[in-house]
């Protein structure tokens, strides 16, 4: 079986980065899938290849949606893992974007399709986004920390590195390895989500990361509708916050543990109530 289908030769790309941001295990707050959408749309990406949904996405977890109009079944739309390229003439580099959901299954299968898809293609190096839930309260500024593989050095030189980590991860540090076993180098970026949101859309993030991604590539972006985004979406909190005393201490605590210069001692509450308040607050407006 044909593991990936051509839709469309690329056009010529200038030493083409690689940006993956897949949806699903490493992606609190759809905060990697929301920028990397902003940024196809921004840059008028263009799909030159799709991998193969039988092979690698569980329909189960992953359901196709359908359109049933004037009780006639119209069409299904399907999940799509999707490569698309993007010339950027305001950049040294054009882009190459890895965005759809995190596969199922078949993961080795899955990197090794991607790097070699990667050398065909002239893929300079890797950019993986990502994000996780964070003791961080919404109130401040969205940190990102980063790791880059074995063979990389200094891609994102003023990210802060990710001090350890030892746990379960997503497909995207697979093809990291991957990557750097056919010595090309590759950066990891994760965003950190407030914990007690982590479950809905968190725009402060993807317009953290899509600033970080124009610095990074040396590119100019209007981010205009990420703000607008993002300026909602925290008034929003700021009132499912103000309703309840709990929320308030919470995010109190938090900031004043991103505020100290030593947080190690600090005692943070969970802030499971206080999830479960304002994820319903946010379904509800």
């Amino acid at each position: 079986m044909e593991r990936v289908h051509w839709i469309a030769q690329p056009a010529a790309l200038r030493d083409p980065v690689l940006i993956v941001a897949l949806e699903g295990f490493v992606d609190a707050g759809s905060v990697a899938s929301s920028a990397a959408m902003f940024l196809r749309h921004r840059w008028k990406s263009e799909p030159v290849a799709r991998f193969d949904r039988d092979t690698f996405l569980d329909f189960r977890a992953r359901r196709p949606s359908a359109v049933i109009d004037g009780g006639r079944l119209r069409r299904l739309d399907w999940p799509d893992l999707e490569l698309l390229a993007a010339q950027v003439p305001e950049a040294s580099q054009d882009v190459l974007f890895l965005i759809g959901p995190e596969p199922d299954m078949r993961w080795h299968t899955f990197v090794e399709e991607v790097a070699d898809l990667a050398q065909r293609l002239g893929v300079t190096h890797m950019i993986g986004l990502g994000a996780y839930p964070a003791a961080a309260p919404h109130t401040r500024p969205t940190e990102v920390v980063a790791a880059e593989n074995a063979v990389a050095d200094g891609l994102a030189p003023d990210v802060p590195r990710v001090k350890g980590y030892t746990g379960p991860v997503g497909a995207d540090l697979a093809l990291h390895l991957a990557f750097a076993d056919r010595g090309l180098p590759s950066v990891g970026l994760w965003a950190e989500v407030p914990h007690y949101i982590a479950q809905n859309p968190y725009p402060p993030g993807s317009l953290a990361m899509v600033r970080l991604l124009a610095d990074v590539l040396g590119v100019t972006i209007d981010t205009t509708e990420l703000e607008s985004a993002a300026s909602l979406h925290r008034e929003q909190v700021d009132e499912a916050v103000a309703e309840s005393d709990e929320a308030a201490e919470v995010v109190q605590a938090l900031e004043e543990q991103a505020d100290a210069e030593d947080d190690e001692d600090e005692d943070v509450p969970s802030g499971d109530d206080l999830a479960q308040e304002i994820e319903r607050y946010l379904r509800d407006t």
